[in-house]
């Protein structure tokens, strides 16, 4: 299958004549006029694929729990070579439908390091060998059935993930089984039903902001105590100023589906348009609600983005939703289902050109022996694999500097060139001792919110038998993020510290075991951002090409999906281009 011998950076540097006639046609005027004004009937396009409704109504996520959950695809009698590209997620659940329906797949990774894509788990680099952490994808929310559900098949633990802190005595709950509800009627689980007693939140964690420190429980008591310093006379707490915002445009789940659809239209019609700060001026909000709820609820950096994006992921990450983490990390899940593929997957391969015909598709690769940070040393040079069809499962950014023949559609080419990628940044530190469960202020779980650099600060809900933890000590996104992204590594570890220090003192420094880790999805050269965030205007002018198909060539990934930088929203992509692959 691998034959062609060529200079690897010869083809990074010039392209490879296969590849070079599509570079230049690629930029070519489209066949036919583009319509951009506002679609009623895009409107409703994007309503029934937020709610998983198809052209016949029909419960999608259903027919993809019980797909990739009980039956998979049917056995096929006409094996097809399926070219998967990209090892994250939604290339893998495709690979492993279609390698169990007797397909012959093949699995290309540019990563010689790993596979997982954006779910990348730190193992082994630690002074605690028991301990790890999340670079990437970190919690599993009960809404979303599908990643549940295929942790529980592959055989892997999960447990409750703390999103709000709780008493470090405090029990987490038992895990329940994954249950779905369909709008038409019909329940799915995977296991009877029992129901979900998380323990109470203790509010413990600390808020810091204009110089003062207050526990979450003391702010909810009295919200002037932290509003004041940011000029508002605001009496609410600020997550419950966004919900009334954000509540102006809800669409109940009680609703029968026809009544959602035709509400989400309208939302997605009247409102795709705004961005968050422009519908939040629409609501009444000063320039105080911004500064105190922008601040608290993480809105300062993404004002600028959709505001579609913000109620969609303002329903999710909430302190009293339930949440899930997979014992040994999330990438325990990528690494089961790597294993069932075996000598399938292909790593350092990394795709360059893709040539279809009538007959099928061929696609380049170059060898690869660094890893998603840094650049290996030139190895074996080209390899070209051939199929009948390709899973085109990497990140759009990834995509940009790829070349096809012929070229990709024009509204495809603008949604690759044009969607708004976000930048996410961690900084991990390893502690000695868990310090912050300790004394009658301990706590477990959950996170701090600060208005210095560190931003958002997580503490591990469960740590295994270990006397250490590790924090995540500062998360970012947009232009928080982007900031540390300048840093070198050891920057990001001192002010990391040093956003610490300023809530919890100098003990800080005595219990830091100077292990510190940073990953920054922007600067990450596989993935070159964290997720699709569209800016507004930008659903309805490009989401629909994200998921043409384009000749041989099928488009999976979360951003794909209305649930981008989700696992839940790649696998949707995963079951659709297996569905569209094997019914060809």
């Amino acid at each position: 299958m691998a034959e062609n011998v060529i200079g690897r950076r010869a083809l990074l540097g010039t392209a490879v004549a296969a590849g070079a006639l599509a570079a230049t046609t690629s930029c070519a005027a489209p066949s036919a006029r583009i319509d951009s004004a506002r679609s009623i009937d895009r409107s409703v396009e994007l309503a029934r694929e937020m709610l998983q409704v198809d052209s016949d109504d029909k419960d999608l996520k259903l027919t993809y729990l019980r797909t990739l959950i009980d039956t998979g695809l049917p056995k096929t009698v006409a094996p097809k070579r399926v070219l998967v590209i990209g090892a994250g997620p939604a290339g893998l659940a495709a690979a492993n439908l279609l390698v169990d329906a007797g397909h012959q797949v093949t699995v290309l990774e540019a990563n010689g390091s790993r596979t997982g894509g954006r779910v990348k788990t730190f193992r082994g680099v630690f002074t605690d060998p028991n301990l790890y952490a999340e670079a990437g994808a970190m919690r599993l929310p009960s809404a979303h059935p599908l990643v549940l559900a295929l942790a529980d098949k592959l055989g892997l633990r999960r447990r409750q993930f703390h999103n709000a802190d709780v008493a470090p005595e405090a029990r987490s709950a038992s895990v329940t089984p994954v249950a779905y509800r369909s709008f038409t009627g019909e329940q799915w689980s995977n296991g009877p039903a029992a129901e979900f007693r998380p323990p109470p939140a203790a509010g413990r964690s600390l808020i810091d902001t204009n110089g003062k420190i207050v526990s979450r429980a003391n702010y909810a008591a009295d919200p002037m105590i932290v509003h004041s310093g940011f000029g508002v006379g605001l009496t609410t707490q600020a997550r419950v100023a966004l919900d009334h915002a954000l509540s102006r445009v809800a669409v109940s789940d009680d609703w029968p589906i026809e009544r959602r659809i035709d509400s989400w239209a309208k939302v997605f019609n009247r409102y795709e348009d705004y961005s968050t700060h422009g519908y939040l001026m629409e609501q009444g909000w000063s320039l105080g609600h911004f500064a105190a709820v922008g601040t608290l609820e993480n809105l300062t950096s993404r004002l600028h983005y959709g505001v579609i994006s913000a109620m969609v992921d303002h329903t999710l990450i909430r302190p009293d939703a339930s949440y899930w983490e997979l014992a040994g990390g999330t990438a325990t899940l990528t690494d089961a289902l790597t294993r069932k593929l075996g000598p399938a997957v292909h790593q350092g391969k990394r795709m360059t050109h893709i040539e279809q015909t009538d007959r099928g598709v061929k696609v380049w690769t170059t060898a690869e022996t660094g890893n998603e940070h840094t650049d290996g040393q030139p190895v074996d040079p080209i390899e070209t694999f051939e199929g009948d069809y390709v899973i085109l499962a990497i990140p759009l950014t990834a995509t940009r500097f790829c070349t096809f023949d012929p070229p990709l559609s024009y509204p495809t080419r603008r949604a690759i060139t044009e969607l708004h990628h976000d930048a996410a940044t961690k900084v991990l530190l390893e502690f000695k001792t868990r310090f912050w469960e300790q004394g009658p202020g301990g706590f477990r779980g959950g996170g701090c919110v600060s208005d210095c650099p560190n931003r958002f600060t997580y503490f591990p809900s469960h740590v295994p038998e270990a006397e250490g933890g590790v924090v995540l000590a500062s998360y970012t996104w947009s232009d928080d993020a982007m900031r540390w992204d300048s840093l070198t590594d050891s920057e990001r570890v001192h002010f990391a510290l040093a956003g610490m220090r300023r809530m919890f003192g100098p003990r800080v420094d005595a219990e830091f075991t100077g292990v510190g880790l940073s990953q920054s999805w922007q600067r990450a050269r596989y993935a070159l951002g964290e997720a699709v965030i569209p800016t507004p205007g930008q659903l309805h002018e490009h989401h629909a090409a994200t998921r043409t198909i384009e000749g041989r060539i099928h488009l999976a990934g979360d951003h794909t999906s209305l649930k981008p930088a989700w696992i839940e929203g790649a696998l949707e992509s995963a079951v659709r281009t297996a569905l569209e692959v094997h019914q060809r």
